[in-house]
């Protein structure tokens, strides 16, 4: 009997023993089952979101392609007469001259990325009278027009598409170069007139400027002027065939105080952004071409961080040496007098914290130098040390517009004071388009540039017409040069002498 219970006992407890072993089984196999269907669901959501992602990229590729596509065929489907008529006239180079009679004439710039030579376009365009029309300012015009364009180097052709519409009043359209070599020009233009003018872009990554003319004669002028203004033109004209190189030899040394501000304390004055990029720029050209032997920076001074500079460099010159002295920043006027503004200049003018030009002459007596050059690129103040415009006094033809000056021995030689300025008495612009300079220190560096990889000297006389022409068609800025009236010049002119020509 006693061995029965004793059997009972043992049988229940490996009975118990075997349902806790299932039950232990059967919770790992459920977590198991559970980390499986997790894994299939997130490798289904993944691979569902890379299908997106792919599909994504496709679609986009896609996008792409019918964009390159559409700039390529671009706007019109011409009928296969026009088509073969573009063709014939692509097939020979024609001169500007030999442009057949139009509506419109374009002449255009691709301006040149480091390493290039600028590229100089012209053509024609005509409506395309199948075209849509439109109505703008009471007149009718065709919606669509098409031509050829040429390079003037005779390196490429191009056929011309346009669309025209009009916005608020004003003609607007796009404009496209399908040109041989795989090369695509587009930009946007406004239409004022029987003139009109736009900005684009080149396939290879090159800005563009162009403008059309219903007159042949101005859009061979716009070409010509196109060529004035850019750097190039000074390369060329700066080393003329033939002539003797001059190598120039000062007797003195050469210092440079350049002042920048770009941040002022007070809301009364706008932080600029050129400034202080424009000064630096210059002192890193003045430093590697051209020998300096002290240039002072002075970057967001006060007025008496600019007058202790102003103090220093009085103290370092001798009557031999060749002082250039560089502003940009806020200028202002006030009850006939001209300032300059320091960094902790007020809003008011008669606390005193401003840099009045009387103040300035002083020190500028002080400065006994040989050649005294002030460069001021400020609004209102350019004209008020009192002086002519010398570039009023010569017109687009004259002789005196030759970038190597015959006496620059002379210029060199003779005592010289002269002031210029981006503005008069009117304001001027901070920063140029799609830079951090300002117009003026970027025409002021290019041709510094220029004359270095010439090793030819430069006169400031040069290089107020290079101002100038980087400011054509800005009838908002005019930039002014001369020589003040009290200062008491001797008929020289600052001279700019790359190291490369002092060597030889």
């Amino acid at each position: 009997m006693q061995l029965i219970k004793k059997s009972i006992i043992a049988l229940t407890i490996l009975l118990g023993l075997a349902t806790f072993a299932q039950g232990e089984t059967s919770w790992i196999t459920k977590k198991k089952d559970k980390k499986e269907k997790i894994e299939k669901v997130e490798k289904a959501e993944n691979t569902s979101s890379n299908w997106i992602k792919k599909k994504e990229i496709k679609e986009n590729k896609e996008k792409v392609k019918e964009k390159i596509k559409e700039s390529k065929s671009w706007i019109t489907k011409k009928s296969k007469e026009k088509v073969k008529d573009i063709k014939n006239k692509l097939k020979k180079h024609k001169a500007f001259d030999e442009l057949p009679k139009a509506e419109f004439y374009f002449a255009a710039i691709i301006e040149p990325n480091e390493g290039e030579d600028a590229k100089y376009v012209y053509g024609y365009v005509n409506s395309d009278k199948k075209s849509d029309t439109f109505k703008a300012n009471n007149k009718s015009y065709f919606s669509r027009s098409d031509g050829v364009a040429y390079f003037e180097d005779k390196s490429n052709r191009c056929e011309i598409d346009s669309k025209v519409g009009v916005l608020f009043d004003d003609i607007k359209g796009k404009v496209v170069l399908n040109c041989k070599k795989n090369l695509v020009v587009t930009g946007d233009f406004k239409q004022t007139g029987t003139e009109g003018r736009g900005d684009g872009e080149t396939s290879n990554g090159n800005f563009v400027k162009f403008k059309f003319y219903t007159s042949k004669t101005d859009a061979v002028a716009q070409l010509e002027n196109y060529k004035i203004s850019e750097t190039q033109i000074f390369e060329r004209k700066l080393t003329r065939k033939n002539e003797k190189k001059i190598i120039l030899k000062p007797n003195g040394k050469y210092y440079a105080l350049l002042i920048g501000n770009s941040k002022y304390d007070s809301k009364k004055w706008v932080n600029l952004t050129s400034p202080v990029n424009d000064i630096d720029a210059i002192k890193a050209t003045l430093d590697k071409s051209y020998k300096f032997e002290k240039i002072i920076m002075v970057k967001n001074g006060t007025k008496n961080q600019i007058f202790e500079a102003f103090n220093n460099l009085s103290k370092l010159t001798t009557t031999n040496d060749y002082v250039l002295i560089y502003y940009a920043g806020h200028g202002q006027t006030k009850a006939e007098q001209a300032y300059w503004i320091p960094r902790d200049g007020s809003g008011d003018w008669w606390k005193g914290d401003w840099i009045n030009i009387n103040e300035l002459n002083i020190f500028l007596t002080e400065i006994k130098a040989h050649h005294l050059a002030v460069m001021v690129d400020s609004c209102f103040v350019g004209g008020k040390f009192k002086g002519v415009n010398r570039l009023d006094m010569i017109n687009e033809n004259d002789e005196d517009r030759n970038l190597f000056n015959q006496n620059l021995n002379d210029g060199l030689n003779l005592r010289s004071r002269s002031v210029l300025a981006s503005g008069s008495t009117g304001p001027v612009s901070d920063v140029a388009p799609n830079s951090n300079n300002s117009t003026f220190a970027l025409a002021f560096l290019n041709i510094l540039k220029v004359a270095d990889q010439q090793s030819v000297p430069l006169n400031m006389w040069n290089i107020a017409l290079n101002v100038r022409n980087a400011f054509a068609g800005n009838f908002s800025q005019k930039p002014f040069y001369y020589h003040p009236d009290s200062w008491k010049d001797g008929g020289g002119d600052f001279i700019f002498i790359p190291k490369k020509n002092l060597k030889e």
